[in-house]
């Protein structure tokens, strides 16, 4: 199966492939603006339907989504040796998740935190308004599918993109 390419000759693939990465990655970075600039920071994550999730501390990235502000999250594998890489990218809207009963829910995922010497108990929830991915391909090479995850990265469509804020809509108001 041949994979389309976006216009800089990079793999496309579909929203389930970009979430399929999103959920077997257990670390990524987060991209949010802190005191006028950007700041990007490594969590280690899960995924709960097509929202990205995270436990943390009092501070920046919890401020972040006390202001439920704009934000992107970014996943990737790589092999420098081969030149071989993905990347999938989240962007949306930083939340906190309050409820008592859903954070119980959330708790039973089991998203542990490696930075372990303060206790992270608070969540954050990412609502995707987008998901894009893309993986490098040389033209003599089929693209690496075990690159860090377990395929190509991907590029949706406007459509797939719907879909996703249709789930997560649908999966919110659950």
């Amino acid at each position: 199966m041949s994979l389309p390419l976006d216009h800089s000759g990079m793999a496309v693939l579909g929203v389930d492939e970009c979430l399929g990465r999103l959920r077997s990655s257990r670390v990524g970075r987060l991209a949010f603006m802190e005191r006028g600039g950007p700041m990007i920071l490594p969590v280690n994550h899960g995924m709960d339907g097509t929202s990205v999730i995270l436990r943390t501390a009092p501070g920046s990235k919890l401020l972040a989504a006390e202001d439920e502000l704009p934000v992107a999250f970014e996943v990737d594998g790589f092999d420098s040796d081969r030149r071989a890489g993905w990347s999938v990218v989240v962007r949306g809207v930083a939340g906190t998740v309050d409820d008592p009963a859903e954070v119980a829910r959330l708790n039973q995922l089991e998203v542990w935190p490696w930075a372990d010497m303060i206790e992270r108990n608070r969540w954050v929830r990412i609502r995707g308004t987008s998901i894009t991915g893309r993986v490098i391909v040389h033209p003599d090479r089929q693209p690496a599918t075990g690159v860090g995850g377990t395929g190509a990265g991907a590029t949706t469509t406007q459509s797939s993109i719907t879909d996703i804020a249709l789930a997560t809509s649908a999966h919110d108001s659950a």
